[in-house]
């Protein structure tokens, strides 16, 4: 099988205009109200934002490939290297890691063959990996999964004596294309890498953090674009392969850019929804904080930490008892002082089905 970057047309990736313009809007007008709602929001909850959109990248970027982080780890690395800015020592596999996080999301110029490199070192700190930091020595294919036949294979990168040529070319268009919008730009980034696969491990998540750099020259993305991605992996991975095609006169990139900009779409959604969110939580935290004992902090606490859909489920007196881990008649004082601050709101149901719906 002929393999696109054997094709005369390699590099020119194209897209069809008039198919991807709606879906470039849509994702452009959601980017927008994510934007305009961080705009709105106080410096604390926006670097509580941000700290957390670290985490969600590192995390899910991660899981696409099958791989788990701890995330306590991760938190407290994101901890550091926002408190030690640039000073920020590497002691830890997970502290390299979000050193690459957050030099792709604070990436201010073109990125080069060298950011690439550092960010594959920062990738397998401390881990044994063939040629760490630099292009690799091998073929590469992507199969189907890790026990597939050769009927399997769904692309064959190309052999490593091209791999330099194209990564020299790949990021002389990074740095000197100027005109097309910034989503699209960071789609055809992503496909054109992901097509050179130019590392002997981790080109997904150097790709992704690729993704980030390009936003950021221009606006950092202000949610984690990986967590959408997580959520559809196998629509990802099928989009990679549709935009691999020859057709336009070129390399017909159109349903890889459609895909990326629906995904970017839903993405942004989410992000409009969790700002939104932690806007609220710490408004009601702030507006109650005088009025709840340890307990009764404690009890809400874990419950907003699990995030809008349990915050909407409320609680009873049997959940309320065992987070605040307390007796019935305790538990049943708390609700009920909780319901004259105004704090609670007792549902319709009565007896042993009474929830307390959380006014935020």
């Amino acid at each position: 099988m002929v393999q696109i970057w054997q094709s005369g047309h390699w590099p020119n990736f194209v897209y069809d205009h008039a198919a991807v313009e709606p879906y470039l809007a849509q994702a452009m007008h959601t980017l927008g109200e994510v934007q305009g709602v961080h705009a709105g929001i106080g410096p604390d909850d926006l670097a509580e934002l941000h700290r957390m959109q670290i985490v969600q990248e590192a995390l899910a970027s991660f899981e696409i490939e099958g791989v788990s982080l701890n995330q306590d780890e991760i938190e407290a690395s994101v901890i550091a290297s926002i408190k030690h800015r640039e000073g920020a020592a590497i002691s830890r596999r997970t502290d390299a890691i979000v050193s690459l996080m957050v030099a792709a999301r604070n990436m201010n110029a073109p990125v080069t063959e060298q950011h690439l490199c550092d960010w594959h070192r920062l990738l397998f700190y401390g881990i044994e990996v063939e040629n760490l930091g630099m292009w690799r020595g091998f073929d590469i294919e992507i199969v189907r999964s890790a026990t597939a036949g050769s009927h399997d294979v769904l692309y064959k990168a190309p052999p490593p004596d091209l791999v330099p040529g194209h990564m020299r070319d790949f990021v002389v268009w990074l740095r000197d294309e100027a005109t097309l919008p910034v989503p699209i730009r960071a789609a055809i980034a992503h496909l054109w890498f992901e097509s050179i696969h130019p590392f002997s491990d981790g080109n997904g998540r150097i790709g992704r953090a690729l993704i980030e750099a390009v936003f950021a020259a221009s606006r950092p993305l202000p949610f984690s674009f990986s967590r959408q991605i997580e959520k559809e992996k196998l629509c990802y991975y099928a989009a990679l392969q549709a935009g691999r095609q020859e057709g336009r006169g070129g390399i017909d990139a159109t349903p890889f850019v459609i895909w990326f900009l629906q995904s970017l779409t839903r993405a942004a959604d989410a992000g409009r929804e969790e700002a939104m969110y932690l806007v609220r939580r710490n408004h009601f935290f702030a507006r109650h904080r005088a009025a709840l004992n340890p307990r009764q902090h404690k009890a809400l606490t874990v419950i907003f930490e699990q995030g809008a859909e349990r915050v909407a489920l409320g609680l009873s007196a049997k959940s309320y008892r065992k987070i605040a881990k307390t007796t019935a008649p305790t538990a049943t004082r708390d609700l009920v002082a909780l319901e004259s601050a105004g704090v609670l709101r007792r549902s319709a149901a009565g007896g042993r089905s009474t929830r307390y719906v959380i006014l935020y």
